[in-house]
């Protein structure tokens, strides 16, 4: 997904660690076009999904269904540990399905990306195509592994946490309940603020002193040097530039640092990862461990450019930094998302070098769309669609959803933050980065991941047990059953004990990074509350 000051080299790469989860691969003929009433050419296509069914009950466990982001399923099945780690204590099958035009569920082949581009092959990647694929799998899934009465819990983080609890609310008959981790589901239209990843971004670094200060005058510090051949000289020597800077091309060294801004609050794990690339603990702490504060000119830029390394080139293993074409689209996923990006994922984004740390850039519309048409041959940009399809913020009517946010992801400015019903959970979680929750459990997770994990799984049971029992309709799995209402009063009674201990555990964040003294959203959507219905401040 895009970010504040300027595009972001995107964080979804190639694996580049072995394997750590085993499963065998399944392929599924979908439907290409689950609402025309014409026939298509073809009408269906290869689906890719992963399975697991070592841990498999047939008669009582559920299905854990990973909603498919934008890039290969492998990736996010290999990076989603806390499904892995629960799918024994629920003797449950795991299911990784691969979204549309991603990876390699592709029905026109890779081809359909290269110009000139024919619109009507892209129309088909959508949120709407997307979501039907996966109740169909899950039909089919049903069938085919022999769960036609159990259970179906949905997972996702990021723009698959948004297709989780999109899933939950558009087809709740097909999943029993859902964990949306670090979904910005009202990051469209004017619900939040423009400039709200951008702040987030620029708190992060200004937990340590100087840091966003210094990466603010940076800015004017990088122009004044792109004025001569001599500063462009030192600007490619400085950053290791593979190839040299000058002047029509110093503005990528500007995106290319704003990327990594932006997305090292999102990967700001305590340990080390490679997700995204090889990257220590605590990268944006490693990061402004180069800064000294007061340093300006050359001196700051070197300090930049060290910082800089250590997010592009931690490893080592790279000679050169290759500035001038990261940001040539030549990755499959990185060009479908751009589409999904002009037509329907909207996510306005703006910068002003006052509340953040970038440099002015002010959200135009007309401009985007302009882009977007030269791009994507005319394609028709729809700038609100998500709020009118799934309801924004007006989504109490729903039920069995679990989102759960990162304080320190700049994405939680686009989440939601308060329950805006009462059978929606809300885990506003400090100290934790992007899909936190989601990894697997590592010696080195702050006690508040580990609570909220709890407070998911407490909800997982629930539903499960309800579900499963509606779905049977039989004395085995009804409430009447004593095994059944001694475990489903259990759930809800740690529920209730974790509330409570949850409350009087909470840390705080800091006044100055409070939601209603940044200013940037409605007070009716502070980011911690007194904890109340099901707002667990973790």
């Amino acid at each position: 997904m895009q970010g504040a000051g300027g595009r972001v080299l995107r964080t979804v790469r190639k694996m580049t660690v072995e394997p750590t989860y085993q499963y065998r691969t399944e392929w599924y003929d979908q439907t290409l076009d689950h609402f025309g009433s014409e026939p298509t050419v073809p009408s269906t296509f290869k689906q890719r999904y992963l399975v697991n069914d070592t841990w498999w009950d047939k008669e009582n466990g559920p299905v854990f269904f990973y909603t498919g982001n934008e890039g290969n399923v492998e990736m996010f099945c290999q990076n989603t540990g806390f499904v892995w780690d629960i799918a024994p204590t629920f003797n449950a099958l795991v299911v990784f399905a691969e979204h549309r035009y991603y990876g390699q569920s592709m029905p026109f082949g890779k081809e359909v990306f290269n110009a000139p581009v024919d619109i009507r092959k892209l129309k088909y990647l959508s949120v709407e195509q997307a979501l039907a694929d996966f109740v169909a799998l899950i039909q089919h899934i049903r069938v085919s592994e022999g769960a036609k009465e159990n259970s179906v819990i949905a997972f996702g983080g990021s723009y698959g946490g948004m297709l989780t609890a999109w899933l939950r609310l558009k087809y709740p008959w097909a999943v029993d309940g859902g964990i949306a981790s670090s979904a910005p589901v009202i990051q469209f239209g004017n619900l939040v603020p423009t400039g709200i990843y951008a702040q987030i971004v620029t708190e992060n670094f200004d937990m340590y002193p100087g840091c966003a200060a210094s990466i603010r005058r940076s800015w004017d510090a990088l122009k004044d040097e792109s004025k001569s051949e001599e500063g462009l000289q030192f600007l490619t020597d400085s950053f290791k530039s593979c190839k040299p800077l000058k002047a029509g091309n110093a503005h990528q060294l500007r995106d290319w640092l704003a990327s990594a801004y932006n997305v090292m609050p999102m990967v700001n794990y305590p340990y080390p990862t490679d997700f995204i690339s090889p990257l220590p603990g605590h990268p944006v702490e490693k990061f402004c461990s180069f800064i000294e504060e007061g340093a300006e000119g050359r001196e700051l830029l070197q300090q930049v450019a060290n910082g800089a390394g250590m997010y592009y080139n931690y490893s080592g293993s790279s000679v050169c930094n290759d500035i001038v074409n990261a940001f040539k689209d030549t990755d499959l996923d990185d060009i479908a998302w751009d589409y999904q990006a002009c037509t329907e994922m909207v996510m306005p984004m703006s910068t002003d070098g006052v509340n953040d740390m970038f440099w002015p850039s002010p959200w135009n519309l007309t401009d985007f769309q302009q882009g977007c048409q030269k791009r994507w041959g005319g394609a028709i940009t729809r700038a609100t669609w998500a709020i009118l399809q799934f309801g924004g913020r007006d989504i109490g009517a729903g039920s069995n959803i679990v989102f759960s946010n990162g304080l320190l992801d700049p994405w939680h400015g686009g989440s939601i933050l308060k329950p805006p019903g009462a059978d929606i959970v809300v885990l506003n979680i400090s100290g934790a980065p992007h899909h936190f929750d989601l990894r697997s459990s590592n010696p080195d997770d702050p006690p508040s991941v580990v609570a909220a994990r709890q407070v998911e799984v407490d909800n997982i049971w629930y539903w499960v047990l309800t579900g499963t029992s509606s779905r049977k309709g039989d004395r085995s799995y009804s409430w009447d059953t004593p095994s059944v209402r001694i475990a489903v009063m259990g759930v809800l009674l740690g529920l209730a004990m974790g509330s409570v201990i949850m409350a009087f555990a909470s840390k705080r964040l800091a006044p100055s990074t409070r939601r209603g003294e940044r200013g940037t959203q409605p007070e009716s959507y502070p980011l911690l509350e007194p904890l109340e219905n099901n707002d667990h401040g973790i």
